[in-house]
């Protein structure tokens, strides 16, 4: 996947009709060891939502960010990724699906 900057959503969670979307956990992280992140929510359509429970599915998608990040955890290069921006997630087969670190280390929510 080649980075690219994706829309910010003027976030409300009452747009969003649960019978089109639902909500799965996405872990972002800093490195390649996994060691270092957080675990956030992000809305999926219902169609991904399959994906995000099958063991074998590696597909990319995207999704809707429902968390601030950094604030709690204290990681400050995840500062200003806020809740309604859309990011990659990477379904990673019987692993929780994550945000492409390569998305991430390029910054593009402050573009």
């Amino acid at each position: 996947m080649q980075p690219k900057r994706l829309p910010k959503i003027n976030w409300d969670i009452r747009v969003y009709n649960p019978n089109y979307y639902d909500y799965g956990d996405v872990d972002i992280f800093l490195d390649e060891d996994n060691e270092i992140g957080e675990r956030v929510i992000c809305i999926f359509r219902k169609r991904d939502i399959k994906k995000y429970d099958d063991q074998k599915c590696t597909d990319l998608t995207f999704a809707i960010l429902c968390n601030t990040c950094g604030v709690k955890s204290g990681i400050t290069p995840l500062l200003g990724l806020n809740a309604g921006q859309v990011v990659p997630v990477q379904f990673n087969a019987e692993f929780n699906p994550s945000i492409p670190i390569e998305w991430i280390d390029m910054k593009f929510w402050e573009m």
